[in-house]
């Protein structure tokens, strides 16, 4: 025991007094990498916001005798329960003397501990709320970030016509460049902004004489004051569980399997780049006690798909649009004519009561949009969202009862369709914990700027139910489990009647200790979808199953050097037709050495899938602020490297570079994105100014 709370004393002197940014990188990472897999494969999100929490709780760190579950929950690395046996814990004994005391704090084990030490201190709780201008200019600290990235092949939208072509070009050039400036001081005050250009988009000449394709800035102010929050400009909101209003990014299923609580944060800042799914304009939290009230207006500009416009119909008329462009990309012509085609506004409120044991919400926001909505309707698709403007009003609750917490939302749009979700967390015994959620969303809710637990990506025509556990055999060994049964009561893209599914997860950890960690895990998946084997004038849905199976270690075998090593098999069956599958199996090296300025890390991944429905997804190593989760499929190599270099204090340069290699075809890409060679090459740089 003396030992154990000698060497948690070291490691907390080290994580309170060593800033080195390789340190803040490895945890980061460790991080991002298992939230990521709660994201739907594939899916186009960006975890800046996320980002942004670690590395501000690294900096700026959550002082544990002075905070609240809604500040811990940012973590995302924490539990209901143990969130609620450390506030128990001080509650009952006082604050804490030293870090080493979580020891004694109830579900609080090792790994937990080692995990929040870099973000968290126990100082005393005489700190003072309250800014004053003085003390933030003095004490604040500034973030620049400068990014330039580019494909070295020459793509097929880049390269010069033929004499005599009428084909399309993109405008600019292949260079995607990113700017990100922030000050912030503590957690109380927040100034930034942000500029890309994507590739293909020009800069500072024609359609883009202004410079970057995207901007975007924020203020944002906070304090434990009457007003508790304040925000101008670019910004996210959210509430409940995600039915009524839930802007950002938002987890689901995954093998952290407990984590499906959604912790609403309110309104906070947006530092993102995706260009259409964000607030702009201004947001107010005032509060008294435990009620608070919040308001917000949005008003801006987004891209949609126009079928005319106000100049080509009757003057006075609304445009008219046949879908919302999600993309961001402004390169040719035709993605020109639709950017920021229409103006969106939103406005909305949330009053909530908030106790250690009880939260109540309810949240009612209005949407209108400066054009005729004019969907393409088909059967599968008559029930969604096709007008100008929506209403949605909904109810949200959490209740702790010692070792229940019971939660969940209801929500209704103004067409009368309605969702509700419930769950609850069980803690029976400091070793094993449940999860349950109900839900049901009927096939006519209608609400986009909803984003919740679920199957689908929008909470509509879905029905489920969700069982997940996680059991601690001992300090070593972990098992973690879920099963998830769904059913869409009317139908869906490609799809052509009423379907349902399953998806079953099951991990075990071993960690034998803190220099190596192992997992193997099983997922099974099945869903259906229109058969294409099946040769009948009408088409019939046949279950498609995936089967996932992965083996993960990782060692430290030298104090700077750590190794990890990855096998992950697929097998995609139709129910008519012959078994698709898949591999992956990669190796990284990474090296950190604290007190050098470099350090470095690398993957060399080997591939073959049958067909891109066994395509395989793994998390890569990335500049700062930066993402890579891409998808392996068809059959070749895969390698990257990334270098950080610490040129002098406050000044960081990344470079990365990555290809793909491919061995059954000759070209990669398609479109004005293809290349004519077997193999595609990025590289990355990016320098970082703090000071």
């Amino acid at each position: 025991m003396l030992s154990l709370v000698c060497g948690l004393c070291t490691f907390d002197a080290a994580a309170q007094g060593n800033k080195d940014e390789m340190v803040r990188q490895r945890i980061i990472e460790q991080r991002i990498e298992i939230i990521s897999e709660a994201l739907d494969e594939g899916e186009e999100l960006d975890y800046t916001t996320l980002l942004d929490d670690l590395n501000h709780f690294y900096d700026v760190k959550i002082n544990l005798n002075n905070t609240d579950p809604l500040e811990l929950n940012a973590l995302n690395l924490l539990t209901e329960f143990q969130i609620n046996a450390l506030l128990d814990h001080i509650e009952t004994y006082g604050p804490l003397q030293k870090i080493w005391e979580l020891q004694s704090v109830n579900l609080w084990d090792l790994p937990t501990i080692y995990n929040v030490l870099p973000f968290v201190k126990t100082n005393s709780i005489s700190e003072l709320s309250g800014v004053k201008l003085k003390k933030v200019l003095s004490e604040g600290s500034h973030d620049l970030f400068l990014r330039y990235q580019r494909v070295l092949e020459t793509q097929e939208g880049y390269a010069p016509l033929p004499q005599g072509s009428t084909a399309s070009r993109y405008l600019g050039d292949q260079s995607r460049l990113y700017a990100r400036y922030r000050f912030t001081y503590a957690r109380n005050i927040s100034v930034g902004f942000t500029a890309e250009k994507d590739p293909g988009e020009e800069l500072f000449t024609g359609s883009q004489k202004q410079g970057f394709d995207f901007y975007s800035a924020h203020f944002f102010y906070q304090d434990k004051t009457f007003v508790r929050k304040a925000l101008l400009g670019d910004f996210q909101a959210q509430f409940g569980q995600g039915l009524t209003l839930w802007s950002g990014l938002a987890f689901g299923k995954s093998a952290a399997v407990m984590g499906v609580k959604r912790t609403a944060q309110g309104i906070r800042p947006y530092t993102s780049v995706d260009e259409n799914r964000f607030l702009r304009g201004g947001a107010i939290t005032v509060g008294v006690k435990d009620l608070e009230v919040t308001a917000f207006y949005s008003q801006k500009d987004i891209d949609a798909n126009l079928v005319s416009s106000s100049d080509t119909i009757a003057e006075g008329a609304n445009p008219v649009i046949s879908s919302f462009q999600q993309s961001g990309f402004h390169r040719t012509e035709n993605e020109l004519f639709d950017k920021d085609a229409i103006r969106e506004n939103y406005f909305g409120a949330n009053v909530s009561y908030k106790t250690r044991s009880l939260s109540l919400g309810l949240t009612g926001v209005a949407s209108r949009f400066d054009a005729d909505v004019n969907r393409n309707l088909a059967l599968y698709n008559q029930f969604e969202f096709n007008s100008n403007e929506n209403q949605v009003v909904g109810v949200d609750y959490s209740v702790g009862l010692k070792n229940v917490n019971l939660f969940g939302e209801t929500s209704m749009s103004a067409n009368g369709g309605w969702a509700t979700l419930n769950g609850a967390l069980i803690s029976l015994h400091p070793k094993a914990t449940f999860a349950m959620i109900q839900r049901h969303f009927t096939r006519d809710f209608q609400n986009l700027i909803a984003n919740s637990f679920a199957e689908s990506s929008r909470p509509a025509n879905e029905s489920g139910f969700y069982m997940a556990t996680s059991f601690k055999f001992n300090r070593r060994w972990v098992l973690s489990a879920y099963a998830d049964y769904f059913q869409f009561n009317w139908l869906r893209f490609a799809t052509d009647a009423p379907s349902n599914g399953r998806d079953y997860l099951m991990q075990l950890n071993y960690k034998p200790s803190r220099k190596s960690e192992f997992y193997i895990r099983y997922r099974s998946r099945i869903k259906d979808r229109n058969s294409s084997f099946i040769e009948e004038s009408i088409s019939v849905p046949a279950a498609n199953h995936q089967e996932n199976f992965r083996v993960n270690a990782s060692f430290l075998v030298h104090p700077n050097i750590k190794l990890k090593s990855r096998v992950e098999m697929v097998h995609f069956r139709p129910e008519q037709g012959p078994k698709e599958k898949g591999y992956v199996l990669y190796q990284d090296i990474v090296f950190k050495k604290i007190g050098s300025p470099l350090s470095l890390s690398a993957r060399m991944a080997l591939f073959e899938t049958d067909s891109y429905n066994a395509r395989l997804y793994a998390y890569e190593s990335d500049v700062l602020y930066a993402f890579s989760i891409p998808a392996y499929f068809s059959k070749g190599v895969r390698y990257y490297a990334v270098a950080k270099y610490k040129i002098k204090r406050g000044i960081d340069l990344w470079v990365r570079y990555a290809r793909w290699y491919f061995a059954d075809r000759s070209t990669v890409g398609s479109a004005l994105d293809e290349i004519s060679a077997p193999h595609r090459s990025e590289i990355k740089v990016q320098l970082r100014l703090r000071f």
